[in-house]
């Protein structure tokens, strides 16, 4: 029993690695200059963290409307 959860771990180990890499990549994804939702300029500084597509107050619209199931 020992051997088989030990392999279990194992590959949840290596799904879990998997998903982080494939967020990694998600994350270097180009940076807007300007919001894909108002068309308003982004923050130079929100920039910086790279992968961004929405300035703060259309992303935070967007998270609240993902938790919600609206989309």
């Amino acid at each position: 029993m020992t051997k088989a959860f030990d392999q279990a771990q194992e590959l949840e180990g290596i799904e879990r690695e998997s998903l982080i890499a494939a967020q990694r990549k998600e994350l270097v994804r180009v940076t807007y200059s300007h919001c894909e939702d108002c068309g308003e300029e982004i923050a130079k500084e929100r920039q910086l963290i790279g992968g961004v597509k929405r300035c703060i107050e259309c992303q935070e619209i967007y998270e609240l409307n993902k938790k919600r199931g609206l989309r």
